[in-house]
């Protein structure tokens, strides 16, 4: 009996110590514990970036300004010349009408030139089928000498007749036609249109 026990007790002993081969021994499926033979699933989350683009083009894109070049007429030795600027495209009426009357450009473009425009000159400008009816206030003639505003009005009509979709020019000071100065310096009836032709005896070109 006593001799049973030791040979038990020596598979015990044997069985729990540390195997002494550092082969791997590969375990069938079948031999695993249930809890390493589940699958396991995990989940991920990608993100798509769109090729060809960058930062920097996506900012250079946002603060890109497309111009136009408009036609703005200011006087000269009381002639009335052109100017060419860039205003913001598509250049609207209001848009025009505030570049004409912040006064002529800075640097060579503008040497020389004047406008006959008040700085605080309020007008409106409505546009059908063909023709912009400008609408002033009354004080916008009367403080102006009897050729600044021949001057003034050419510089309007010049400048709006060379608009798209503009051919005709009529005046109107609170809602009430008027007469005003042709370039030749007669006066066009109230309610009469005007055009570019009607000034363009004032016109001269720069030296180029």
């Amino acid at each position: 009996m006593r001799r049973t026990i030791g040979v038990v007790l020596l598979l015990v002993t044997s069985s729990c110590g540390v195997p002494s081969s550092s082969n791997v021994e590969n375990l069938s499926q079948s031999e695993l514990p249930l809890e390493l033979g589940e699958q396991t699933t995990t989940t991920s989350t990608s993100t798509t970036v769109v090729a060809g683009t960058s930062a920097k083009d996506t900012a250079s894109s946002l603060v890109e300004v497309v111009s136009e070049p408009v036609e703005l007429y200011y006087i000269s030795a009381n002639r009335v010349v052109a100017t060419i600027q860039s205003i913001v495209s598509p250049a609207t009426t209001s848009q025009v009408l505030a570049a004409l009357v912040a006064g002529p450009p800075s640097g060579d473009n503008g040497f020389g030139l004047r406008s006959a425009l008040p700085t605080s000159l309020n007008a409106t400008i409505q546009i059908s089928k063909g023709i912009a009816q400008i609408d002033t206030n009354a004080q916008f003639l009367s403080e102006l000498s009897p050729i600044d505003q021949r001057l003034a009005i050419a510089q309007l009509v010049l400048t709006f007749t060379r608009r798209p979709g503009v051919g005709q020019v009529v005046f109107t000071v609170d809602g009430q036609n008027v007469a005003v100065p042709r370039g030749r310096g007669d006066l066009a009836k109230p309610g009469t249109t005007v055009s570019f032709d009607d000034y363009s005896s004032l016109l001269v070109a720069l030296a180029g």
